[in-house]
């Protein structure tokens, strides 16, 4: 099986949780990220299933000072985000496959 998901639209908020909340103009945002795409696929196999998920994000050019500073933020927490989506996955795989009574 495959599925896929994409944003068809990020726009960044402005006065979050107050009654004036709303969304800034495009073009007058302060967001690095302009396109998020996720692929999955799963293949039962070997008496188990096999989950693959591909996650492609598109970001604008960071200027160098704030490159520096916010780096393991484009790096580190995608990562970090997809381990977290994978482990849950399983975790919920497994829990469902027990109360099934298969392993």
């Amino acid at each position: 099986m495959y599925s896929r998901s994409y944003s068809t639209r990020i726009a960044e908020g402005a006065d979050a949780d107050s009654p004036k909340e709303r969304e800034k103009p495009i073009g007058h945002d302060h967001g690095f990220l302009w396109r998020i795409n996720s692929y999955w696929r799963f293949e039962e196999k070997d008496g188990g299933m096999y989950v693959e998920c591909e996650s492609i994000s598109l970001t604008r050019a960071l200027p160098p000072i704030i490159g520096v500073i916010i780096k393991k933020f484009v790096t580190e927490i995608p990562r970090e985000s997809l381990k977290m989506t994978m482990g849950s996955t399983r975790s919920t795989l497994l829990a469902r496959s027990q109360a099934a009574g298969t392993k």
